[in-house]
């Protein structure tokens, strides 16, 4: 069965169009759930997939849209190649961050790039099927459409809540692959990932994650 990131992507935070938002129910069994995504995840090594990134700055007052492909391999190793509007790399291999633009690349600790790293880990606690792995530093709610699974989480330290105020993820029923990941900053600013075209287990090295 196919299953997907929780990034982040990357992972994050779903943008649901208005039926969906007037359809959304608090889940009904939060267990059954939780349950399904472990079985889901635990023969899941790797996944990549294209994504679609809209980023959204309220000074700007509109959409900035950028396409790449997505790739992420167990244990926390994500890579994001962007090629519209601009080319550009991002590198997550366990707590180094590497981004390269313009043939200039940069190698950074993950820590100083927050939202990438609150995107790492959620993406790495849908991959192991647990979403308590995100830590005590977070509440959780689930809800429900007609064909999806929606998880807001809220963090509850002053730490985080400074650069980010919630993340929700939207995962397909059908086979509990994560359709969307949204990151907002506050109650305006956001980043959300659309994720497409997925495919499971096909990355056989990590030659793709390597920081140098």
């Amino acid at each position: 069965m196919k299953y997907i990131y929780c990034l982040l992507l990357f992972c994050t935070c779903v943008s649901l169009k208005l039926s969906a938002q007037e359809e959304l129910k608090p889940l009904a069994s939060i267990a059954a759930f939780q349950e399904r995504l472990k079985q889901e995840a635990a023969n899941i090594r790797s996944i990549e997939s294209d994504f679609t990134q809209e980023k959204y700055l309220d000074v700007f007052s509109e959409k900035v849209i950028s396409k790449g492909r997505f790739y992420f391999k167990q244990d926390n190793m994500i890579r994001m190649d962007y090629s519209s509007p601009l080319n550009y790399l991002i590198i997550i291999n366990g707590q180094k961050l590497k981004t390269v633009s313009e043939g200039k690349s940069n190698v950074v600790n993950l820590g100083s790039n927050p939202m990438m790293n609150e995107m790492k880990g959620m993406l790495s606690a849908c991959m192991i099927g647990d979403l308590n792995a995100i830590g005590s530093s977070y509440k959780l709610e689930y809800f429900e459409t007609p064909t999806l699974y929606v998880v807001k989480i809220q963090p509850t330290s002053k730490s985080v809540k400074a650069y980010i105020s919630e993340i929700v993820i939207s995962l397909d029923k059908k086979d509990m692959a994560v359709k969307t990941l949204r990151l907002s900053e506050n109650e305006k600013d956001y980043t959300e990932y659309h994720f497409t075209n997925k495919k499971y287990n096909t990355l056989t090295s990590d030659e793709k994650f390597t920081i140098r």
